[in-house]
C-alpha cells in the first residue's frame, strides 16, 4: 500500500497591531512580532498608561463617575477609557437608589389607588367610596368611614357626602333612614306621620308630635303658641 504525504500546516501570524487586537496604551506604539506584539514608548516620552477624558487626565487604573450621568462608571485601563452602567448591589447599604430603583425597599411596600393611577407609600391614608383606606407594606386595608352620631329626629345623607346631617323638615329626610312610613294616631284618630307636629284638639297651647320610636304622640304645654 503506497503512502501519501500530508501537507504541513504552518502557523499564520496575526498582525495584532494592524487589526487592533492589542492592549497597548494610547501613548505607546504597537510593534508586531512573530507570534505576538510589543508596546513601545516613543523616544523622549514617559508612557504612563494615563487617559484623557473630557479634557482631564485620568491616571491608569483610576475609576470615576460621569458628571452628566451619575449611574455610569468609567475607568482608565492602560490608556483606554472604559465606561459601563453601574452594577447594582442591593446588599450594599450605600447603593444609589436613583440608579438602582430595584434595590429600593419602599417600592415593594407601595400601594396603588383603586383608580389605578395614584401611588401611595406605606402608612398613607385616603378616603374612597366612604371608606377609610390605608396602605400598609404594599397591602390596602379599608374600613367604613367613622361618622359622628347625629342626635336629631330627622337626618339626610347629602349626595357626594359620607355622613348624615340633621334636617328639621321630615319631607327632606331620607325615608329609609328615618322610617317616615311609620305613623301615629292623634286624639281624633287622625293619622300623623313620624315627626309631624300639631296642636292638640280642643286646646290652644298643647303641642303634640309623633315619635316613631315610641309609636305614640307626645304632647306638652307650650307658652310660645
Amino acid at each position: 500500500m503506497l503512502g501519501h504525504t500530508v501537507p504541513l500546516l504552518l502557523p499564520v501570524d496575526i498582525d495584532e497591531c494592524g487589526t487592533g487586537r492589542h492592549s497597548c496604551a494610547n501613548d505607546t506604539i504597537c510593534f508586531n512580532l512573530d507570534g505576538g506584539y510589543d508596546c513601545r514608548c516613543p523616544h523622549g516620552k514617559n508612557c504612563t498608561g494615563d487617559c484623557v477624558h473630557d479634557g482631564k487626565v485620568k491616571h491608569n487604573g483610576q475609576i470615576w463617575v460621569l458628571e452628566n450621568d451619575r449611574c455610569s462608571v468609567c475607568s482608565c485601563q492602560t490608556g483606554f477609557v472604559m465606561c459601563r452602567r453601574m452594577v447594582c448591589d442591593c446588599e450594599n447599604p450605600t447603593v444609589d437608589l436613583s440608579c438602582c430603583p430595584e434595590c429600593d425597599p419602599r417600592l415593594s411596600s407601595q400601594c396603588l389607588h383603586q383608580n389605578g393611577e395614584t401611588v401611595y407609600n406605606s402608612g398613607d391614608t385616603w378616603v374612597q367610596d366612604c371608606r377609610q383606606c390605608r396602605c400598609l407594606q404594599g397591602e390596602v386595608d379599608c374600613w367604613p368611614l367613622p361618622c359622628p352620631e347625629v342626635e336629631c329626629e330627622f337626618s339626610i345623607l347629602p349626595e357626594n357626602e359620607c355622613c348624615p346631617r340633621c334636617v328639621t323638615d321630615p319631607c327632606q329626610a331620607d325615608t329609609v333612614r328615618n322610617d317616615i312610613t311609620k305613623t301615629c294616631q292623634d286624639e281624633m284618630n287622625v293619622v300623623r306621620f313620624t315627626g309631624s307636629s300639631w296642636i292638640k284638639h280642643g286646646t290652644e297651647c298643647t303641642l303634640c308630635q309623633c315619635k316613631v320610636k315610641l309609636k305614640t304622640a307626645l304632647c306638652h304645654f307650650s307658652d310660645h303658641m
